[in-house]
């Protein structure tokens, strides 16, 4: 599984996304300026975006509400489907 963070760095909310997930090794944050090119391949069109990535496909969760939801419901219980 792999789990994406895209922020900005003038977005007032990407600030708190960050702070949320600061103490997830598994998450990966990438600055949308410096990497239009994963945002084109995931359809990243507004931050903070999280991406999960698994071996069926990937989930976006866009906003800071999503994300905390994410956090809360799918991080929680560490599941996972199994791909590496």
């Amino acid at each position: 599984m792999k789990i994406l963070l895209f922020t900005l760095p003038t977005c007032k909310y990407c600030i708190p996304a960050k702070e949320l997930l600061k103490d997830k090794k598994e998450i990966e944050i990438i600055n949308l300026d410096n990497n239009e090119n994963l945002a084109v391949k995931y359809g990243i069109r507004s931050v903070p975006a999280l991406v999960v990535e698994e071996c069926s496909g990937f989930t976006t969760y866009i906003g800071l509400e999503k994300i905390e939801n994410f956090v809360k419901e799918k991080m929680a219980s560490k599941s996972c489907c199994g791909c590496k």
